[in-house]
């Protein structure tokens, strides 16, 4: 990624200052990111796969204003913080929210692992409903608090998992630190974008996350959570309902609107 790439970036993050190697630098950036890039699914929902050449992703979530899911959300973070300088590492996991912890579950989730100052952190703007706004020390037990919830990772052996406090303590997913090659990712995101029980493929999904709420669109009903913890549920009853939340409450433009419009029938 080049300056004048990286400048975009910012822009399209809302990030004003000059950016530093340093954890002030990662903070910011992983806080900003989910707020102003949007988790959505358009592209496997409306039988696209998302391409995963750094060009392509670059050109969707900064320069074209859409967002992505979580191999398209974290390649670009990843790139930018390598850019900075950072140290980082791409890292599959296994979602099981929703589940139980020792659920079976395919290595289908990217997250990153930051390498900084003696520490390993998580790093994930790409996980929708759950996603971190912080990063979170890997090897520390204790609960850790974020602008937008409060996480723990637990170990069992060689596996970590992390988990989600809402009301009780949900995993999200679990993973082994293990090297992670592209053509991994590649066959993930082929199998999520096609195979016909991917969710990702039978269910329009939208999530983004500010300093007051988090915000998950699904199954015709949006979400918010507040960071008090109230809930409000709103039934999203048409097609005009549902492209006024796309612009105005996950910050999309027309062309979304558009790649929906031209290849399903929502209602």
């Amino acid at each position: 990624m080049n300056i004048e790439d990286l400048e975009k970036y910012f822009e399209r993050i809302h990030f004003f200052g000059t950016p530093e190697l340093s954890m002030e630098t990662l903070k910011r950036i992983h806080q900003l990111h989910p707020k102003h890039i949007p988790f959505e699914n358009i592209d496997p929902y409306t039988g696209t796969v998302p391409s995963l050449k750094l060009d392509d992703v670059f050109r969707k979530l900064v320069i074209e204003s859409r967002g992505g899911y979580c191999y398209e959300q974290n390649l670009l973070l990843s790139e930018v913080l390598k850019t900075l300088g950072f140290n980082v590492k791409l890292q599959l996991g296994r979602v099981v929210w929703g589940r139980q912890e020792d659920s079976i579950a395919a290595q289908t989730h990217l997250l990153l692992i930051v390498d900084f100052d003696g520490d390993q952190y998580i790093v994930d703007c790409g996980f929708g409903t759950a996603t971190l706004t912080s990063p979170i020390l890997l090897n520390k037990e204790d609960q850790q608090k974020t602008p937008n919830g409060i996480f723990k990772i637990s170990r069992r052996q060689e596996t970590y998992t992390l988990w989600m406090w809402k009301e009780q303590w949900l995993p999200v997913y679990r993973f082994i630190p293990e090297h992670v090659e592209l053509i991994d990712l590649d066959i993930s995101n082929w199998y999520l974008s096609t195979h016909p029980d991917s969710h990702f493929k039978n269910r329009l999904i939208l999530s983004k996350v500010d300093e007051n709420a988090r915000y998950t669109y699904t199954d015709h009903v949006l979400n918010i959570r507040s960071g008090d913890g109230e809930k409000e549920a709103v039934a999203i009853e048409n097609d005009v309902q549902l492209y006024e939340i796309l612009m105005n409450t996950f910050g999309l433009k027309e062309n979304a609107i558009e790649a929906l419009k031209s290849k399903v029938r929502i209602w």
